[in-house]
């Protein structure tokens, strides 16, 4: 198996002692991780979305074309109250929530189109508003 940078190594780790996973599990997510980390790295097609959910967090989505279905590497929360979750093969999970593991169905979940440029500015400065991208 890959070797994960080590804060990695460490956050998952420690996240599998706490949940007290078993050896299958752990591995079965180490698996789960390595193909996140290799698509996100990869160079297979891209799709970006963004929603408002119903609690007033805004979501937004990058996914990647993927055996027939476009797999979520990267997805990204600001709630109203600026709290910030990232999740991708770095952090596929918290104790908040997770990276989704169904795949993206653009129209099923609503999203609102999203350019590469804008995903990746609230990703590297989530202090932005949703309505500010799509006004």
């Amino acid at each position: 198996m890959s070797a994960f940078p080590d804060d990695v190594e460490a956050y998952y780790a420690e996240l599998a002692q706490r949940r007290d996973w078993s050896p299958e599990t752990t591995a079965a997510i180490r698996s789960t991780v390595e193909l996140i980390r290799d698509l996100d790295r990869g160079t297979a097609s891209r799709t970006y979305g963004a929603l408002a959910d119903e609690n007033g967090t805004d979501w937004l989505f990058e996914a990647v074309w993927h055996e027939r279905e476009w797999v979520v590497v990267r997805q990204l929360g600001v709630r109203e109250d600026g709290d910030v979750t990232r999740y991708w093969w770095q952090r596929l999970e918290d104790d908040e929530g997770m990276l989704t593991d169904k795949a993206l169905e653009r129209e099923e979940w609503g999203l609102r189109p999203l350019c590469r440029e804008d995903f990746y500015t609230a990703w590297d400065d989530p202090g932005w508003a949703l309505t500010t991208l799509t006004a």
